[in-house]
């Protein structure tokens, strides 16, 4: 810890003088606004117009300072070039950007990603959100954090330490509008225009491929670990990409991020469609129960022949890749 520390008193007074020198030179004026779905920014001199950003190359600017989702004041460098975002690989991928580190279970990081980010260091998240000495040596430029859970039990103040911080409320719950906010923290608005375009294009010619099959049809999606299984809301992973493909969802979960599912539940599961992801085989005991239920049996869905083993942990992911990847595989089970 003796060097965890002495590396964190180098980085803030090296932060410190940065700043110094970059206030001299003057910094951009941008817009002071409330922070929902991207971020606010305080007005300190004149705006200058940016250069546009070529492929994945980050357009030279000034130091700025946002205020992030949870209300922290976050001074972001003129150019970011490291990046940690545990859980937002997708978004970075997306915009060409190859974080320091990724988010792994402990045994793999997201499989779906990984013609890209193959070599890249994992950090195990199997025990928790893992201590500040796991990244320090990494020297991030940018931290950031997709939910408002890192800002809680001291989890901000120490990696804020390491590199400036940005957490969101949840990135998970709209991709689009987080890879906006991403794309303006790192100076990439150009790419994310990009990509989400190519996102609302595939969107709506997903749509009008299953519009004979969705129209009037609930579909579920059910993830199965080896804690629980639980069926998945529209606000995210596969149950969000169900939702914008026109489905409508189970009342069991309407409203809600996921719902813990028994065996004295499934008499209420109304869906025509079922999505099964097994995560990794970890779920291979609690679906055998179900399964073997004579209420699992009775469902329409499953008399119907409607219920579908989807593999890959793209399905319990969020991103525009993962996103996309999911509408391939709906499109596979479902296209008449």
């Amino acid at each position: 810890m003796k060097g965890f520390n002495t590396k964190i008193i180098s980085y803030v007074a090296m932060v410190g003088l940065l700043s110094i020198l970059l206030t001299a030179c003057g910094s951009n004026n941008t817009a002071n606004q409330q922070a929902t779905d991207t971020p606010a920014t305080t007005s300190e001199a004149s705006a200058t117009e940016e250069p546009a950003v070529k492929e994945t190359e980050v357009a030279a600017r000034e130091a700025f300072v946002v205020t992030d989702q949870v209300g922290n004041t976050v001074n972001i460098p003129g150019t970011v070039q490291k990046v940690y975002a545990p859980g937002l690989e997708d978004y970075l991928v997306t915009l060409g950007v190859t974080p320091v580190a990724q988010w792994s279970t402990g045994e793999r990081p997201q499989q779906y990603l990984q013609d890209t980010l193959s070599g890249v260091k994992e950090i195990s998240f199997a025990n928790g959100i893992p201590s500040p000495e796991s990244v320090v040596d990494l020297e991030p430029e940018l931290i950031i954090f997709p939910t408002a859970f890192y800002a809680q039990n001291g989890v901000y103040e120490n990696y804020s330490q390491i590199a400036p911080t940005y957490v969101f409320k949840n990135a998970l719950g709209n991709v689009v509008e987080a890879t906006e906010t991403i794309a303006k923290l790192l100076g990439l608005e150009d790419k994310a225009t990009e990509a989400i375009a190519a996102y609302n294009t595939k969107l709506e010619e997903t749509k009008a491929q299953l519009a004979s099959v969705s129209a009037g049809k609930k579909a579920i999606y059910i993830n199965a670990n080896a804690r629980k299984i639980f069926l998945v809301g529209n606000f995210h992973y596969g149950g969000y990409v169900l939702s914008e493909l026109g489905f409508a969802q189970s009342t069991l979960v309407e409203g809600e991020m996921s719902a813990d599912i028994s065996l004295e539940m499934l008499s209420d599961l109304d869906a025509d469609y079922i999505f099964i992801n097994d995560n990794d085989g970890l779920g291979d005991a609690f679906l055998a129960d179900i399964k073997a239920s004579p209420l699992w049996k009775a469902l329409p869905a499953v008399q119907a022949g409607k219920v579908f083993e989807v593999d890959g942990d793209h399905w319990r992911s969020s991103g525009l890749i993962a996103y996309q990847k999911t509408m391939d595989d709906i499109v596979k089970f479902l296209k008449p």
